[in-house]
């Protein structure tokens, strides 16, 4: 039916069906919330951004929490008004000595992964398609932290990483994951500082399956009764232009007194090792070189 010359007027089933239509719509159009965090990784808007750094990796990037504070050993956070503690917890900004209450240690929060990465990111050479790049393979399939960046090199990418544990321990990895050389390789250094001493490193570097467990000198602190030392754990296969590997800090911990001691390696006490520097399956980066 028309009425002067215009259109049947719609029912009232019509018109509901209208308005839901224009909802769906004006819902869609609402922008994808963010927090950016500069470096092509962004956090949800309630969370904060645990690193800034070019080419940081996406484990560990956000804080589930507002205004967090980040800690030595970068997996974790703590709220805001309090600073971070030994064992991965959490104790208030202002303790005193009269407020034992304040004193009282919480556990931190473990960190989550990025919440949004971009399609184009600088992994040190300026902005490039993370598809095109080596680096956007490593920090994406073998699952690289924020607390290690990726930059791009002439044969691969070069991988370093900074990390602490407990309140004075520092240990740092780096490696290379060269698969368009002339010989495909893939090699390590990994180091640990105490405050005022850094010791020698150890690394090494293999053109074909590998299986590794080396104790980093100078890296052992005490846990109760017992000493424990970290190790570097690593295995892999490299062949042309295909890798596999896993690259860990552990540590291994002899308890118990004389004959009746044993070494315990990555021991359940030790909540906050290993820590794994990257872990990815077998990749081909042919398409690479």
């Amino acid at each position: 039916m028309q009425i002067g010359g215009m259109h049947n007027i719609p029912t009232n089933m019509n018109i509901k069906a209208l308005m839901a239509a224009m909802l769906v719509c004006s819902v869609s159009a609402v922008p994808f919330l963010s927090n950016d965090c500069g470096n092509g990784i962004s956090c949800a808007p309630d969370q904060t951004c645990m690193s800034n750094a070019t080419g940081a990796g996406l484990l560990y990037a956000c804080s589930p929490l507002p205004r967090a504070v980040r800690c030595m050993d970068a997996r974790f956070s703590c709220p805001a008004s309090t600073v971070c503690a030994e064992n991965a917890t959490c104790i208030s900004a202002t303790a005193t000595a009269t407020a034992t209450t304040d004193k009282i240690p919480t556990d931190a929060v473990v960190n989550v992964d990025a919440h949004r990465v971009a399609d184009v990111r600088d992994f040190g050479s300026g902005m490039k398609p993370t598809a095109f790049s080596i680096c956007g393979a490593i920090t994406s399939v073998f699952r690289l932290p924020s607390f290690c960046t990726c930059r791009d090199a002439r044969l691969g990418g070069e991988l370093g990483c900074t990390i602490g544990i407990q309140t004075f321990l520092t240990i740092g990895a780096s490696a290379w994951v060269l698969p368009c050389a002339p010989q495909a390789n893939v090699g390590y250094r990994a180091w640990v500082s105490v405050p005022g001493v850094i010791t020698r490193s150890i690394g090494q570097t293999w053109t074909a399956a590998f299986t590794v467990s080396q104790p980093i000198p100078g890296a052992t602190f005490e846990i109760g009764v017992a000493s424990a030392g970290a190790r570097a754990e690593l295995s892999g296969d490299i062949a042309r232009q295909v890798i596999s590997t896993r690259l860990a800090i552990g540590a291994c911990a002899r308890l118990g007194v004389g004959p009746f001691s044993r070494e315990l390696c990555n021991p359940s006490v030790l909540r906050w090792l290993p820590i794994t520097v990257i872990n990815g399956p077998r990749f081909d980066f042919s398409r690479f070189c």
